[in-house]
């Protein structure tokens, strides 16, 4: 029988009796960071308030059947409360991030795992584009061809994915994905492919493809989705299905363009040395000190 979450705590509020109303009492109306731990002193969660007070006493308050089953089971494991006071909620929030990155406590999920955080490496030659998706740049490559971070396991996949779907099918001359090669149809995006030029007569190569799609990674230009749009439907009569099918993956690069890729550039302007890249522990913090979002 499954669990509920009355079975996780009395129906009483647990950590009022717990810890002591004079806790609560003396926690301040100010920003900054909360801590909670369990018996061992193992750190179960961080969280940042704008009121400290304010947010600490919502889980005083806590009942079953009023929570999350996940915040049910982390309450009744807290045995004691840190906080840290900050001067904003911008230095709490960086102060946030310091912590779960460092501590990796197990009922904070965002921000945490890096794994999410994805590199983009786009390297066209005479006979093709290599592109690769990575969590950490490869020793064996030449940096200048990776782009990122970029958050966001979903977002980055189907984008890189829908990326390399049209760049095959422009090349290649076709407007139906039912030609696309079985390494471009499965669920997840390949996290190596090799696209070949067509010797004869390639588009990409004759038309400066290179440019186009630095210019989109980069976040300057999104010229290269109306190239892809005139290299696909090419003067043809497209069925819905086709039609649907290039709609659909144009819209996805111009959304993660929007928000990712021109929100990204704005980031890197900040960086004191100039770089391409920004590493996966910088992300959050930039994105919290020049209040974007990505």
């Amino acid at each position: 029988m499954q669990q509920i979450t009355d079975t996780l705590f009395q129906p009483k509020p647990l950590l009022e009796r717990r810890l002591g109303s004079d806790l609560f009492d003396s926690i301040p109306s100010v920003a900054g960071i909360y801590r909670f731990y369990d018996a061992g002193g193992e750190l179960l969660y961080v969280g940042k308030a704008k009121n400290l007070r304010l947010r600490l006493f919502s889980y005083k308050r806590a009942r079953p059947g009023q929570v999350s089953r996940k915040v049910a089971r982390m309450i009744s494991q807290i045995s004691r409360i840190e906080i840290e006071e900050t001067e904003t909620e911008r230095e709490a929030l960086l102060l946030e991030n310091h912590w779960i990155r460092e501590k990796r406590p197990p009922f904070n999920h965002a921000n945490k795992q890096t794994e999410a955080y994805y590199f983009v490496y786009l390297k066209a030659d005479e006979e093709a584009l290599q592109f690769r998706l990575a969590m950490h740049v490869h020793d064996d490559t030449d940096k200048k061809f990776w782009h990122g971070c970029f958050k966001g396991h979903n977002p980055v996949r189907r984008s890189m994915g829908c990326l390399l779907q049209l760049l095959w099918m422009a090349e290649h001359d076709v407007c139906s994905p039912h030609y696309l090669p079985v390494q471009l149809t499965r669920r997840l995006t390949p996290m190596r492919f090799t696209l070949r030029w067509n010797y004869q007569d390639s588009p990409s190569v004759n038309y400066g493809l290179t440019e186009l799609l630095n210019g989109w990674i980069r976040g300057e230009s999104c010229e290269l989705l109306e190239w892809l749009v005139v290299q696909i439907e090419c003067g043809r009569q497209m069925d819905q299905f086709e039609t649907h099918f290039l709609e659909n993956r144009l819209e996805c690069l111009k959304s993660f363009f929007d928000r990712k890729l021109v929100r990204h550039r704005m980031l890197r302007e900040h960086l004191p040395d100039e770089r391409r890249m920004i590493g996966q522990d910088e992300l959050d913090d930039l994105i919290v000190e020049q209040g974007s979002t990505l």
